[in-house]
C-alpha cells in the first residue's frame, strides 16, 4: 500500500513529512485513492492552494471529487453565510484578531446538528495540508470536522514558523498526537533526487540534528558556504553570493533572510537584480496609502517623494533639495529634475490619486532609479488608480482591494528575488542563498535551507552552525506583519 493508500484509508490520519518528501503529491494522491464522493481539503496559503489544484489536475483528479481552499477562506465563507447563527461581525477581517474571531464562529456553527448535517451532505472526508501552521483555533475547527467526518492530517513540525503576533500553532506532541493516529510517512527527498541527490541525503540528515537540537557542520557539505566572520567584508560576501548565484541562465534563485528590513537592504544594493518579494498584507503598503490620503498639497507630494524611496534607490541623492522644501511646504527653485518637481506640483494642485500614480513614474523614469521593491510599487500605483476611478472610498480600502485579489489570483515572483522565510516557507526554486544563516532558529533554519532544488549556498561566520535559542514564541515576531496565513 502506498503512502496516499495508507492515508486515504485511515479515519483520522496525521502523516509527517520532512521538506521536499512529496506531502503535496500524497495529500492530492490520497484524494485520488480515496472512495467516490467530494473531499474538502484545506491549506494556508493560496499559493498551496494553487499548488494542490495544480498536482491535483496533473494526476487527472477530476474536479468534481473536490474543494481546495484555505482555512481563512472556508471559515469565513461559512461564517458569512450564516451570520445570525455564528454570531460573527466583521466578515473584512484584516488581522490575526479578525480571522481568529471567524475560526471562533465557524467552530461554534460545526459544533451544532443542524450544520453537521450540511457538512455530510456537502463533503466525505477532509484533508488538511501544512498542518503544522494551524493555529490553536483553526485546530480546534478542524476537530469540529474530525467529529463530523473522517479527516486526516499532513505537516511537518520542523517547518512551524509562524508563531508570532498573536498566533499560537499547535502543540504537536500534545494537541496532534492525541487526536490523530500515525500513518506512516515519505522519506526520499524527491525534490533533489533528479538535480542534487547528495544534498537532499545531506538535507535529511540535517533536519534529524536540528529536531534533536544539534548544530550543523558544513564541513563536506555539498553547498556552497561564504564567510562572513569579518565584519567589514560581510555584507560584500552576502553580494557576491547573490550575484554568483543569479549567473544559471534562466533558473530561479532566492536569497533569504530571517528579517524584512536585511532583506530589502541587500536588494537595494544589488542594482535591481533583486527584487524583493513582499507580505500579501504587507504594512508599507496600508501605511503609506493611509499618509497619502491623509495629507494634501505640499505634504502630500513630500510623502510621495517618501514612498517612494522605499521601493527606489536615488530617490534622496537626487531629489533631496526637492524633498525638503515640500516638507517645509514650499516649491523650491531647482533645474535639476524639473520634471519630477512638476509631476509633484501637479499632485499638490489637483489633490488626485491619479497625479500621485504618475509622479511615481516620473520618478522613476527621471533619475534613472533601480526598483528593488517592484511589487510594492506596482501594487500602490494600481492602488492609486483604482481609488482615482471612485471604485473605493479611500486610498488604503484600495490597497486592500489590491491585495486581495494578489492573495486570491497569486502573484508573479521574480527570477532572482529576495525574501525572508515566512514568505518563502513552501515554495521552491532552482537555487536558495541563504544570506546570514547564524540569525536563524532551528526551525526557520531549516525552511531556508531546504528551499533550492539544485543549490544552496549559506553566508555564516563558521563552517559550524549552531541555531539561534531565539524563538518567534517570544510574541515579537518580526518587525512588519508577514503572515501569509490570513
Amino acid at each position: 500500500m502506498s503512502e496516499a493508500e495508507a492515508l486515504a484509508s485511515s479515519r483520522r490520519g496525521v502523516m509527517v513529512a520532512p521538506a521536499g518528501c512529496g506531502k503535496t503529491h500524497i495529500v492530492a494522491a490520497s484524494v485520488l485513492a480515496s472512495p467516490p464522493g467530494r473531499y474538502l481539503v484545506l491549506t494556508h496559503t493560496h499559493a498551496g492552494v494553487e499548488a494542490l489544484r495544480s498536482k491535483l489536475g496533473t494526476l487527472g483528479v477530476g474536479t468534481s471529487k473536490y474543494e481546495v481552499e484555505t482555512i481563512a477562506g472556508w471559515t469565513l465563507r461559512l461564517a458569512a453565510s450564516f451570520p445570525l447563527t455564528s454570531g460573527a461581525s466583521n466578515f473584512a477581517p484584516r488581522d490575526g484578531a479578525g480571522y481568529r474571531a471567524i475560526y471562533g464562529a465557524a467552530e461554534r456553527l460545526l459544533g451544532l446538528p443542524p450544520f453537521q448535517e450540511i457538512i455530510r451532505a456537502s463533503y466525505s472526508g477532509v484533508l488538511v495540508d501544512e498542518y503544522q501552521d494551524c493555529t490553536v483555533e483553526q485546530h480546534a475547527t478542524v476537530l469540529r470536522l474530525l467529529g463530523i467526518l473522517p479527516c486526516r492530517v499532513v505537516g511537518d513540525p520542523m517547518q512551524s514558523i509562524f508563531d508570532f503576533r498573536g498566533n499560537h500553532p499547535v502543540d504537536w506532541p500534545k494537541d496532534v498526537g492525541p487526536n490523530f493516529e500515525e500513518v506512516a510517512g515519505p522519506s526520499k527527498p524527491w525534490r533533489w533526487h533528479q538535480t542534487n541527490p547528495a544534498l537532499g541525503e545531506w538535507l535529511l540528515d540535517a533536519r534529524r540534528k536540528l529536531e534533536s537540537g544539534h548544530g550543523l557542520d558544513l564541513e563536506g557539505a555539498p553547498v556552497a558556504w561564504y564567510d562572513c566572520s569579518d565584519p567589514s567584508a560581510a555584507r560584500e560576501q552576502r553580494l557576491r553570493a547573490c550575484y554568483a548565484a543569479a549567473g544559471h541562465g534562466s533558473q530561479s534563485v532566492m536569497a533569504i533572510h530571517r528579517m524584512p528590513g536585511q532583506a530589502h537592504d541587500v536588494a537595494k544594493r544589488l542594482g535591481g537584480l533583486f527584487t524583493c518579494v513582499e507580505a500579501i498584507d504587507t504594512k508599507d503598503l496600508y501605511q503609506h496609502a493611509a499618509i497619502i490620503e491623509g495629507l494634501a498639497g505640499l505634504g502630500r507630494a513630500a510623502a510621495v517623494l517618501g514612498f517612494a524611496s522605499l521601493c527606489m534607490t536615488r530617490v534622496k541623492s537626487e531629489c533631496g533639495t526637492i524633498w525638503q522644501a515640500l516638507l517645509k511646504e514650499r516649491i523650491p527653485n531647482v533645474k535639476k529634475h524639473a520634471p519630477v518637481l512638476q509631476a509633484l506640483c501637479a499632485v499638490a494642485r489637483s489633490g488626485s490619486f491619479g497625479d500621485v500614480a504618475e509622479a511615481l513614474e516620473t520618478i522613476e523614469r527621471e533619475i534613472g532609479a533601480v526598483i528593488f521593491r517592484r511589487e510594492l510599487l506596482s501594487e500602490m500605483k494600481r492602488a492609486l488608480r483604482v481609488a482615482a476611478a471612485g471604485d473605493v472610498g479611500t486610498l488604503p480600502e484600495a490597497a486592500w482591494v489590491i491585495r486581495n485579489r494578489a492573495r486570491r489570483l497569486g502573484r508573479t515572483i521574480s527570477r532572482c528575488s529576495v525574501g525572508t522565510t515566512l514568505l518563502v516557507k513552501g515554495l521552491e526554486f532552482d537555487h536558495a542563498v541563504v544570506l546570514d544563516g547564524d540569525v536563524f532558529n532551528a526551525h526557520h533554519l531549516y525552511v531556508a535551507i531546504t528551499r533550492g532544488a539544485r543549490s544552496l549556498t549559506i553566508i555564516t561566520k563558521s563552517k559550524k552552525i549552531m541555531p539561534t535559542a531565539a524563538s518567534t514564541k517570544d510574541g515579537t515576531g518580526p518587525p512588519q506583519d508577514e503572515d501569509e496565513t490570513l
